[in-house]
């Protein structure tokens, strides 16, 4: 890793990791304070935040970031400014829209939250969650801005302090006013986030300049972005709907069982979340794909080990630490979490393989194994979940993870200097999936969990001593 990779990837590790932690703590907080029913309520609304801050960037942000992402300097010229603005332009229009229509849908499609709810909690709820969806998509393209422009400092404070504060008082909201102080608490915060962007980045952000329209920008960047944001347009409009329908099938229980999985999968994934946005700005400065696999290749199998060594030692201590962590009635949360941290697993493998394709302008490619993958997995889920449930809904995540990391495998694999070295990772990976699939369909007892995680792990360990030997030097030179 050089020294500029490794630096911005300090900042944010350094941010994600404590801000995770204390998210991972209010998290708690919430799960205790609300119960699985209001739990699963407020995971409705914050995957509906979470998607819609996902559908507003139209792809644009990875335009950005494919444009100038390899100066540093760029947002110092106007070349640069224009297509912030632009960004900015793009967001802010995406978000209104998306806001008339789930407003629509709220209010008048009486869609969501729950029938038997009184109409005024049901109004104030609807209110806050636009509020949520505003705030969050016309910040969107700031954070992109911080990236490109390597204020990586500031772009921590994302993950180290805004997103964590939302959650701390989204608990104290849950506290005092249950699930409704709970979206108050959250407003809040993303209101304060808002400002604070506003006053650092100042004319680089431009949320509510709409007038007059950078078209030229605003097209250059679209059409750069729009098939990378149809491979996650698909996924959202997708898998959102299938959530909906596993909590009016099964009810919102489950899907706080769900929200569960989702607050360990968060810690569980943070490393590649936090090297993924500075590595692709590294390998948007090599011209060649094949150094850019030689660029990935030692953090790929370096993340690789860590994350399947800290799955199986997972496995071992589960059985008591969920209930010692949620409380009573989060027992059935169990195998539907250990099966997200495997899903957590090939998504972030799949999100690093495709860093040098992305790098390349391979979009279409990318797009080709994301949308196919998902078609596969909604038509797998429509079927399914109305009989299984949570169950369903979790193995047809899983698949549409696996395929694409399949075939992003595929051309990096030609290009790795020491491929022999992924065969353990491989054949543990895969052994893993198997039994966890299989205790999911209720296939393989329980009672298998502790010793062949141990076995694995030891394994694991065994045939990867190197590695780690070669981790832990890296850990104290300060990074991968």
């Amino acid at each position: 890793m050089t020294s500029a990779l490794r630096r911005g990837w300090l900042h944010l590790a350094s941010g994600a990791g404590l801000g995770r932690l204390f998210s991972f703590g209010s998290n708690l907080l919430l799960s205790r304070w609300l119960g699985p029913t209001d739990l699963g309520l407020f995971n409705l609304v914050t995957t509906t935040v979470q998607t819609g801050d996902t559908l507003v960037r139209c792809g644009a942000d990875y335009a950005l970031n494919f444009e100038i992402g390899g100066d540093p300097d760029a947002t110092q010229h106007e070349y640069g400014v224009q297509l912030a603005r632009a960004l900015s332009q793009i967001c802010s229009v995406a978000t209104l829209l998306l806001s008339i229509g789930f407003g629509t849908w709220l209010w008048f499609g009486q869609g969501l939250f729950p029938l038997s709810s009184p109409p005024s909690q049901r109004w104030i709820w609807s209110l806050l969650l636009l509020v949520m969806l505003g705030c969050e998509g016309i910040s969107a393209p700031a954070w992109e801005v911080l990236l490109v422009s390597r204020q990586t400092a500031f772009l921590a404070l994302r993950q180290g302090l805004f997103f964590p504060l939302r959650l701390l008082m989204a608990a104290v909201g849950a506290l005092t006013l249950g699930v409704s102080g709970a979206f108050g608490g959250w407003c809040l915060v993303a209101v304060l986030q808002c400002i604070w962007l506003k006053q650092t980045l100042g004319p680089l952000w431009t949320p509510f300049r709409l007038w007059p329209p950078l078209q030229d920008r605003a097209r250059q960047l679209l059409q750069r972005g729009l098939p990378f944001y149809g491979a996650n347009l698909l996924a959202s409009l997708i898998f959102y709907p299938l959530l909906l329908q596993v909590a009016s099938g099964t009810g919102l229980a489950e899907v706080g069982y769900l929200r569960v999985g989702q607050i360990l999968q968060q810690l569980f994934a943070f490393l590649p979340a936090t090297l993924v946005p500075v590595l692709f700005l590294q390998l948007r400065a090599q011209s060649v794909f094949e150094d850019q696999v030689m660029l990935l290749e030692m953090p790929l199998r370096l993340i690789w080990l860590v994350l399947l060594q800290v799955l199986l030692l997972y496995c071992v201590f589960d059985q008591w630490l969920i209930g010692f962590l949620f409380g009573a009635g989060f027992e059935a949360a169990l195998l539907p979490t250990r099966l997200l941290l495997l899903t957590a697993l090939f998504e972030c493998l799949a999100q690093l393989t495709v860093q040098p394709l992305l790098a390349q302008g391979k979009t279409r490619l990318y797009g080709l194994w994301q949308n196919g993958s998902a078609l596969l997995a909604a038509l797998f889920g429509w079927l399914w979940i109305p009989n299984a449930g949570l169950a369903a809904y979790l193995l047809v995540r899983l698949l549409y993870v696996l395929i694409p990391l399949v075939g992003f495998s595929l051309p990096v694999l030609q290009h790795l200097r020491s491929p022999q070295k992924m065969l353990p990772l491989v054949v543990l990976s895969a052994a893993s999936g198997l039994v966890l699939m299989a205790q999911e369909l209720s296939l393989l007892g329980l009672s298998w969990s502790i010793p062949l995680a141990l076995a694995g792990f030891l394994l694991l360990t065994l045939l990867q001593w190197g590695d780690l030997r070669v981790l832990a030097q890296m850990l104290m030179r300060g990074g991968l």
